[in-house]
């Protein structure tokens, strides 16, 4: 294993030119890192960046949360909905950037996710210097494979590649569209309609109906129309108000019932039998809580499988499992499997595992589980 300074260089991520990216690791405290050796350029910070923690003549040093991984792994298998989320947020970052007067180009492997969270690396190195809107798109379509064409963010993505909408349109959407909602929500209703009195059979004085708010369900009642001409409007038939009139507001119609009903109420006896149905029903349950406390634990069957694949399928490679997160039971070291095949995980959580190849170098990995499948391509 390399080593740089105070850090280990545990195996290559990319290749940009002159510049070799690592996953790395600190000598001192244990904590992962991302090692840029032979970067050139001003290092750029702000949110969505990865901390920046040292730059040396040899290289940049990067800080790498605990538990993310990089973009590479999902490729062509990556789910549409967390996609478009993933897509989005580094459109925000992106845009956040080129404000700033920086155009960063991401790739998959120098991009960090973590559940929703996504953090860009290397931006301002040279090689990395385009425009992110190009990339952004290029981006989408390698994660998202033959699935490609079904993605919700498609056109979008087409649109800001073309130059014909700025980045600003992919996290603007959601907020545009909810005001819309509350604006339309919120529409007032023609002064006309709201003067027309309601006819109560009682009589009775009638409360006067509040608006409804964006935030309240109301039940709308609209009275049946007279009947005109001698002819009788039928009951079930739905009345719709003529085009270009908002139809009046929500009328609120109150049923009361009397406290005391008009007949006397007789309960009928209590049959004797509800006791004894009541004793056996309860024997059963104390019985059934006795025989789930005293049975022997057994290990639980649920957990984690994940597909192991292999490009092309004829090839054969083995998985050990090296580290695994807090709270697992499993032990590092053994063989997993040889894929193609599956393998069952007990937790959540990133595992660190070696794959090795006949007749190649052993590559370490940190998978994250549950997650898509992963694809080891032989090359």
């Amino acid at each position: 294993m390399e080593v740089l300074g105070n850090y280990w260089l545990r195996r290559i991520l990319v290749r940009i030119a002159s510049v070799v990216v690592y996953e790395g690791q600190d000598t001192h405290t244990g904590m992962p890192v991302m090692v840029l050796k032979g970067a050139q350029g001003v290092p750029a910070l702000g949110e969505g960046v990865l901390p920046f923690l040292e730059e040396t003549p040899e290289a940049w040093v990067l800080e790498w949360p605990i538990g993310a991984v990089p973009l590479s792994q999902y490729l062509g298998v990556a789910d549409l909905e967390r996609l478009e989320h993933w897509v989005r947020e580094m459109a925000r970052i992106l845009a956040s950037l080129k404000a700033q007067g920086v155009s960063h180009a991401p790739i998959p492997e120098l991009c960090l996710v973590k559940g929703k969270r996504v953090w860009l690396a290397g931006v301002g190195l040279k090689e990395l210097s385009g425009e992110p809107e190009k990339a952004l798109a290029a981006l989408a379509r390698a994660l998202a494979g033959e699935r490609y064409p079904e993605f919700p963010l498609r056109k979008t993505l087409e649109r800001i590649e073309a130059k014909e909408d700025p980045l600003e349109v992919l996290f603007s959407e959601p907020a545009h569209a909810h005001g819309v909602q509350e604006t339309e929500a919120l529409t007032p209703e023609t002064p006309g309609q709201e003067d027309r009195p309601l006819q109560d059979a009682s009589s009775k004085p009638e409360e006067e109906p509040r608006l409804p708010s964006a935030s309240r369900k109301v039940l709308s009642v609209d009275p049946v129309p007279e009947a005109s001409n001698g002819q009788e409007v039928s009951p079930t038939k739905e009345t719709t108000p003529p085009e270009g009139k908002t139809p009046s507001r929500p009328r609120v119609i109150r049923i009361e019932e009397p406290e005391e009903p008009p007949f006397t109420v007789v309960e009928p006896p209590r049959p004797r039998r509800r006791t004894l149905l009541l004793g056996l029903l309860g024997a059963v349950v104390l019985l059934g809580l006795a025989l789930l406390f005293l049975r022997p634990s057994s290990p639980s069957g649920g957990g984690y499988v994940m597909e192991f694949r292999t490009d092309p399928p004829t090839e054969r490679a083995e998985v050990y499992l090296l580290e695994v997160p807090e709270g697992s039971r499993m032990t590092p070291g053994q063989l997993l499997l040889t894929a193609p095949g599956r393998a069952e995980f007990d937790q959540k959580g990133v595992y660190r595992l070696r794959i090795r190849v006949a007749g190649r170098d052993p590559v370490d990995y940190l998978l994250e589980v549950p997650g898509p499948p992963l694809v080891i391509k032989v090359r």
